[in-house]
C-alpha cells in the first residue's frame, strides 16, 4: 500500500538544466573504480546521472554534458564533498552498491534531480557496504524478495525524504536491513512498505540508529541487541500489530509515534509495541498513541501483555503520556485532524525528533487545540498544518460589457491575519489583476463558447509562500432583456378585500435601482421588498383592478408588467330565515303591494345579518296571490330602479326566484311591483361581507365553481332512493368527496321539482328544514326550478317537501369554501374567490337584438354571449336568466364552455315567462353559453355580479 513518493514534490513549470535541479540523494560507493575518469578532480564537485540523456556514458566524465547512464559509476567515482545528481526518468536505474567514504566535513550526497518528471527509481535496491558519511535523498528503492536498502558495516549513513518498497519478502527479511557492524544510521521522512515482512530490522551490535518522521506500512520496526535506537514521530499502519519490537538488550526510545491497524482480520494477538525483559530497563516509551487490532493488545512489556496505556503506566511507570483506544480512535492512516488528541500533544525533546514532519512541514501551534505535550509537536509522522486555504473562487454572472466581481473565498479556521496577502486573479481572456482585498472586477468584451472560460485566483502571503488557489468556469453571454412578471392570487375568504401580488424579475446583470408597484386604485406606489414575498394590498371598494409593476436598472432600462386583482366580499350562509311576508306583516305592513308599489325592507341588523360591513344579501323572493301578470325588481334602497326584473309571474301563481342584491347605504333593499296587487315573501339565504367577526372566521367563504354536476335525481336513484318523495318527507343527499370536509360551508344548487301530485313547496337547508320558509313553490304536474345556496355540514344537504308526491332534482354549480381549503385541514377542497356585486345590467335580450340576434333561440340551439361587462380573470358570473314565452315546454341550460351539461337552470312551460338566478362559469374565451332544449324561446339575461 504505497502512499507515493515525496509528498509535496512539485514539477517545475519548464525543464531546467540538470545542474540547477534540487533533488534527493542516492548512493555512495567505497572506492573509485579503476580507469573511471572524474568530472573534476577537485573535491566538492557535481557528478550527473541520466539514463535517458542521448550522450550518457558510464566511462565518461559524469558531467552535465556527458552524464553517466547508471548510478554505479558515479558512486564509484565520488570522493568526499561530491554531490551526485540523478535524473528522475521513466526508466528504473540498476541496483547500486555504495562503498565510498566521505568525511564529517565533506560527506558524499546522492540527490534526485529533474529528468522527465518521474521519480528516481533504483530497481534491485541500494546497498551501503563499508560506506561512511553518505547522505541520500529522494530515491525510491524497490526490490522483490530482498531488502531494498541494506546497510552493511557502514557508519554515518543518512537515507531521507525517500521511499522504500519490497515485495514477496519472507517473515524475517526486512525492507530496510542494518547489520551489527553499522552505526549512526539516520532514516528520516521515509515511506516504507513491504507487503509481508518487516519494514526495518537491525542486528545485534548495531548502534545509534534513528528512525524519525517515517511512515511504515504493512510491517514494523524490529531491533535485536541494538544500542541507542530511537523512534520519534513515526506512524505505523500495520495489519496485525507488531509495530515495534525491541529485544535482546536493545536500548533507546519510542516517542511521539502512532500505531494503528488497517482493518485486516487477525488470528494472532500481537502487541503494537513489544519490549522484552532484556531491553526494558534501557528503553523509554512515552507520548505515543496506540490502537491495537481487534484481537491484539497495546503493549508487551518484559513478557507481560498490557491492554491499555494506563495498565502499563501503573505497572512500570512507562507510557506516562501515551494515548490508547480508551482516549481516541486514531484517524485513518494515522493522519491528524482538527481537534484530534494527536495534535500539539507530543514531546518536542524526544530523541531524534526532527524540526519538520514527513512532508517537510514545520511544527506549528494549533490555536484551536490545547497544548498537552511539551511543545507544538504532533504525534505521528504528519504535523497538522494550518488549514488556511482558498476554498473557491466566486464570480458574479458574466455578461458582455457588464463588470463582474471575482472574490476569493477563504477557509481560515485559525483566524490567521490577512494582512499582506496578495490575490492574483486571472480572468482567462488575457487580463490579470492583482488585489490586496480578495476581490477584483473585470469587464468581458466578448461572448465565450458554451464551455466558458476558466478564471482562477492564486493567493500568496507577503513572503511569497502560497496559501492556495481556486478556479471558476465562467460563461460570458450577451446581456439579456430586462423583464418582469406579476400575478395576483386569490384572496383569502377572511380578507376578501385584500389582494396578494407575487412578482419575479428576470436575472439582471445590472443592479435594480427602482422596483415599484401601483395597485390601480389611486393609492401611492409601493417599493417592492427585496425579499420577494407576495405584496398585500387592501382595497376600499370591491372590483377588479389593474396592478402594475415598473422596474428600472442602473443601465437605465425599464420594463413593466400588469396583472388583474379582483377583490370583493365573502359569502356567509345564514338561513333560511323569513325576513318579509306582506301576508302577515313580517318586515312590512300587512297588505298586498299595489301596482307601482315599493316595499322598503330593512336587512342590516335583522335576523342573522350584521348591522354593518355587509355589501349584499341573498334572498329567496316569492310572489303570492297576484291579481295580474306582473314583475318584481329588487334593488338597493336609495338608488334608481333598474329596468331589469327579478321575478315574473301570472295572476294567481306563486313563483320563487333567488335574488342577490346590494344593500343600500341605509341598510334597506327595495322590492318594486309593476302591475296589480301581489303579496311578497323574502327568505334570507346568506349575505356578503368584507368584515371578519373574529381572527379566524370559518363562516366566511369564497365561491369555487365547477362544471354543473347532477347530485340528486329521485327519478333514477341518483343521490337518494328512487321514487317520488312524499308529503312531510326530508330527503338527504351527499355532495361529492371534495365538498365533504371542514372547508366546505355552503353550496350552489339548482333544484328542480317535477311530476307533483298536488301543489306544494320544498325547503333546502343544511339542517332539518322547517316549514317556516320555502325555496321553491310548485303546482300539480309542474316542472319548476330555483337556485338555492344552503349551508353545508359534512357534505350533507336536506330537502323538505310540504305536500303530495314529487320528484326532486339537484344540480351542483359551485361550493363555498373557507380558508381551510387547500390546507392540511382539507387538502381536497377547492379554493373559492370573492364576490363583486354590480348594478343589475342587461347584457342579453333576443327580443331586441342585445348581445345576440333579434330572434328567439330555437330548439337544441345554443347562444354564445360575450361577457363584455365582466373583467378578465373573473371565474363565474351571477346572472338572472329569464326565458320568455317558449313555444313548447322546455328548459334552458347555462354553462361556460366544453360539452353541454346534462342539467337545467330554467324550466319553462309553453307561454310562460320565468326568471331564475344562475351561477355560470366564465368560458376560456370570456363568454357564456345558453342552450334551449325544445321549441323556440326568447332569452333575457341580467348581470348581477361576478366572482374572482
Amino acid at each position: 500500500m504505497n502512499m507515493g513518493l515525496f509528498v509535496g514534490w512539485r514539477r517545475p513549470l519548464r525543464r531546467q538544466p540538470l545542474v540547477a535541479c534540487a533533488a534527493l540523494a542516492v548512493l555512495l560507493v567505497g572506492c573509485l573504480g579503476a580507469g573511471v575518469a572524474h568530472a573534476d578532480t577537485a573535491a566538492g564537485t557535481t557528478l550527473y546521472v541520466d539514463d535517458e540523456a542521448a550522450g550518457c556514458n558510464d566511462t565518461g566524465p559524469g558531467s552535465a554534458a556527458e552524464p553517466f547512464c547508471q548510478i554505479q559509476p558515479a558512486a564509484d567515482a565520488a570522493v568526499p564533498g561530491d554531490t551526485v545528481r540523478i535524473a528522475g526518468n521513466s526508466t528504473a536505474y540498476a541496483p547500486v552498491t555504495i562503498r565510498s567514504m566521505g568525511t564529517a566535513d565533506a560527506p558524499i550526497s546522492f540527490l534526485s534531480a529533474y529528468g522527465d518528471g518521474s521519480s528516481v527509481i533504483v530497481a534491485g535496491g541500494i546497498t551501503y557496504s563499508g560506506a561512511q558519511y553518505v547522505d541520500t535523498a529522494g530515491i525510491l528503492a524497490r526490490t522483490a524478495k530482498t531488502s531494498a536498502v541494506a546497510v552493511v558495516a557502514s557508519q554515518h549513513i543518512t537515507y531521507r525524504v525517500a521511499s522504500v518498497q519490497s515485495t514477496l519478502l519472507d517473515a524475517t527479511t526486512a525492507a530496510i536491513a542494518v547489520d551489527g557492524a553499522s552505526s549512526d544510521i539516520s532514516l528520516l521522512r521515509l515511506r516504507v512498505s513491504d507487503g509481508s515482512g518487516p519494514d526495518f530490522r537491525s542486528a545485534a551490535g548495531a548502534r545509534n540508529v534513528t528512525l524519525a518522521d517515517d511512515l511504515f506500512e504493512d510491517g514494523g520496526v524490529f531491533a535485536a541487541g541494538t544500542t541507542g535506537i530511537d523512534l520519534a514521530g513515526d506512524t505505523f499502519w500495520t495489519a496485525c500489530g507488531d509495530a515495534v519490537g525491541l529485544t535482546d538488550g536493545s536500548s533507546g526510545s519510542v516517542e511521539n509515534s502512532v500505531a494503528l491497524p488497517y482493518g485486516t482480520t487477525c488470528t494472532t494477538t500481537p502487541a503494537e509495541i513489544t519490549v522484552d525483559a532484556a531491553s526494558a530497563p534501557q528503553v523509554t516509551v512515552d507520548y505515543n498513541a496506540v490502537n491495537p487490532s481487534s484481537a491484539g493488545t497495546d503493549y508487551d512489556w518484559a513478557g507481560t501483555a498490557y491492554a491499555t496505556a494506563q495498565a502499563l503506566r501503573a505497572a512500570t511507570g512507562q507510557a506516562t503520556h501515551d494515548l490508547d483506544q480508551t482516549d481516541l480512535t486514531i484517524p485513518a492512516a494515522g493522519l491528524p485532524v482538527e481537534h484530534s488528541a494527536l495534535v500539539d500533544s507530543g514531546d518536542v525533546g524526544a530523541p531524534g525528533e526532527p524540526a519538520t514532519d514527513i512532508d517537510g512541514h514545520p511544527r506549528v501551534d494549533d490555536p484551536l487545540v490545547a497544548d498537552t505535550g511539551t511543545g507544538h509537536v504532533d504525534r505521528g509522522a504528519t504535523e497538522f498544518q494550518d488549514p488556511f486555504t482558498v476554498n473557491a473562487l466566486d464570480m458574479s454572472a458574466g455578461y458582455v460589457g457588464v463588470p463582474v466581481t471575482a472574490t476569493a473565498r477563504l477557509s481560515n479556521p485559525w483566524s490567521d491575519s490577512l494582512a499582506g496577502l496578495t490575490y492574483t486573479f486571472d480572468f482567462a481572456d488575457g487580463t490579470t489583476v492583482t488585489s490586496t482585498t480578495g476581490s477584483a472586477t473585470h469587464t468581458y468584451t466578448q461572448v465565450t463558447s458554451s464551455t466558458g472560460v476558466q478564471a482562477s485566483v492564486v493567493v500568496n502571503r507577503s513572503d511569497g509562500t502560497r496559501v492556495g488557489a481556486a478556479d471558476h468556469w465562467e460563461r460570458v453571454e450577451p446581456v439579456p432583456d430586462l423583464t418582469t412578471t406579476i400575478g395576483c392570487g386569490p384572496t383569502s375568504p377572511v380578507q376578501p378585500d385584500t389582494a396578494a401580488c407575487g412578482y419575479e424579475t428576470s436575472l439582471d446583470p445590472y443592479s435594480i435601482t427602482s422596483d415599484r408597484i401601483t395597485f390601480g386604485d389611486g393609492s401611492a406606489a409601493l417599493s417592492v421588498p427585496t425579499a420577494g414575498d407576495p405584496v398585500p394590498h387592501t382595497y376600499k371598494a370591491p372590483g377588479t383592478y389593474t396592478v402594475t409593476q415598473t422596474v428600472t436598472d442602473s443601465d437605465g432600462r425599464t420594463t413593466t408588467a400588469t396583472a388583474k386583482a379582483t377583490v370583493g366580499a365573502a359569502f356567509v350562509a345564514a338561513g333560511p330565515v323569513r325576513m318579509l311576508d306582506t301576508r302577515n306583516g313580517t318586515g312590512a305592513p300587512e297588505r298586498p303591494v299595489g301596482a307601482g308599489g315599493v316595499v322598503r325592507l330593512k336587512v342590516l341588523g335583522v335576523g342573522y345579518v350584521p348591522a354593518s360591513g355587509v355589501t349584499a344579501v341573498t334572498l329567496n323572493v316569492t310572489d303570492a296571490g297576484a291579481t295580474a301578470s306582473s314583475y318584481v325588481s329588487v334593488y338597493p334602497d336609495g338608488t334608481a330602479r333598474p329596468s331589469s326584473s327579478n321575478l315574473n309571474f301570472r295572476a294567481g301563481q306563486d313563483n320563487p326566484n333567488l335574488v342577490t342584491v346590494r344593500v343600500g347605504g341605509d341598510g334597506y333593499v327595495d322590492l318594486y311591483n309593476a302591475h296589480g296587487k301581489v303579496n311578497l315573501i323574502a327568505d334570507l339565504e346568506g349575505y356578503y361581507t368584507t368584515t371578519r367577526s373574529g381572527t379566524d372566521d370559518l363562516h366566511m367563504s369564497g365561491l369555487a365553481t365547477m362544471a354543473p354536476t347532477r347530485v340528486l335525481d329521485t327519478r333514477n336513484g341518483t343521490g337518494a332512493a328512487q321514487g317520488a318523495v312524499g308529503p312531510g318527507s326530508i330527503t338527504t343527499f351527499t355532495l361529492p368527496k371534495y365538498a365533504r370536509g371542514w372547508a366546505t360551508v355552503g353550496a350552489v344548487l339548482n333544484v328542480t321539482v317535477t311530476g307533483g301530485t298536488s301543489g306544494g313547496y320544498i325547503t333546502v337547508s343544511c339542517s332539518s328544514p322547517t316549514p317556516a320558509t320555502s325555496t321553491l313553490n310548485y303546482r300539480a304536474g309542474q316542472t319548476a326550478s330555483n337556485l338555492a345556496v344552503p349551508c353545508v355540514n359534512a357534505g350533507k344537504v336536506h330537502i323538505y317537501n310540504s305536500a303530495g308526491h314529487v320528484q326532486l332534482i339537484a344540480d351542483l354549480q359551485g361550493v363555498y369554501t373557507n380558508e381551510q381549503a387547500g390546507t392540511a385541514d382539507d387538502w381536497v377542497a377547492p379554493s373559492g374567490g370573492p364576490f363583486v356585486a354590480t348594478a343589475p345590467t342587461r347584457f342579453l335580450d333576443t327580443r331586441t337584438g342585445l348581445g345576440a340576434s333579434a330572434k328567439p333561440l330555437g330548439a337544441n340551439g345554443t347562444l354564445t354571449v360575450k361577457l363584455t361587462k365582466v373583467p378578465a380573470g373573473a371565474t363565474a358570473v351571477l346572472v338572472n336568466l329569464t326565458g320568455v314565452a317558449p313555444t313548447a315546454n322546455t328548459h334552458l341550460t347555462a354553462y361556460g364552455d366544453g360539452a353541454l351539461p346534462t342539467v337545467s337552470n330554467d324550466n319553462l312551460t309553453a307561454g310562460q315567462t320565468r326568471p331564475v338566478l344562475a351561477v355560470v362559469p366564465v368560458g376560456a374565451d370570456g363568454s357564456l353559453r345558453i342552450h334551449n332544449a325544445l321549441g323556440s324561446v326568447d332569452v333575457v339575461a341580467d348581470l348581477e355580479g361576478y366572482y374572482g
